[in-house]
């Protein structure tokens, strides 16, 4: 897959920041976990070059938050069962946003953009959100997006909860804090995070 041409497309849009701090983690954080469960055969096996394309695809999983209301995005406190409701419509806001760009609908990445826009709040037992997929009906390599954006979420400040030491993180991920997660993924989550998150953020942890 080449993903370059909706990279070119996406930051002439202003819709993709792949080079600040926090990104870079985040891309690193994905690419170690993708390897960690390629390796393992939790997920089907990739390429390292499959490996360097989602991971750099996970990037794009929150970019329908352009369209979520700043009142609500940077809400300290609990959201309103409806404020929720708004926050939850990130995923397909992601995916019509995107829609809107003929350019990059005709790039070969752009279904797998639009899986990960869509599908990264979806969890195993079909508990998630939007399209409430189960099991093997979420993309695996999406899953294991959804599972890097938990804990990356966690160990970071918010307006609304403060950060969380990564093996505390790890513990409510594990306990189903987050929602439910394939259960060969959590296992070899809880065997390797430990290593990879000192990697990933040991300037920030």
């Amino acid at each position: 897959m080449n993903i370059e041409p909706a990279f070119t497309v996406l930051r002439r849009e202003q819709l993709l920041i792949d080079h600040s701090p926090h990104s870079t983690q985040f891309e690193n954080l994905t690419e170690q976990l993708l390897r960690a469960f390629s390796a393992a055969a939790v997920i089907p096996t990739l390429t390292a070059e499959e490996i360097r394309l989602y991971a750099a695809l996970a990037l794009l999983h929150d970019v329908g938050k352009r369209a979520i209301p700043q009142e609500i995005l940077n809400k300290p406190g609990h959201l309103t069962r409806e404020e929720f409701e708004v926050m939850k419509s990130h995923t397909t806001q992601g995916c019509e946003l995107l829609e809107q760009i003929p350019e990059l609908r005709k790039c070969e990445a752009f279904p797998a953009i639009c899986d990960v826009c869509r599908h990264h709040h979806e969890r195993w037992d079909g508990s998630g959100y939007p399209d409430r997929l189960a099991g093997e009906d979420i993309t695996p390599w999406v899953q294991v997006v959804g599972l890097a954006d938990a804990f990356d979420a966690l160990i970071h400040p918010r307006v609304y909860k403060p950060a969380y030491p990564p093996d505390q993180a790890r513990d409510m991920i594990l306990s189903g804090a987050c929602g439910v997660f394939h259960p060969l993924l959590l296992a070899c989550f809880a065997q390797h995070i430990g290593a990879i998150s000192k990697a990933v953020y040991s300037s920030a942890c």
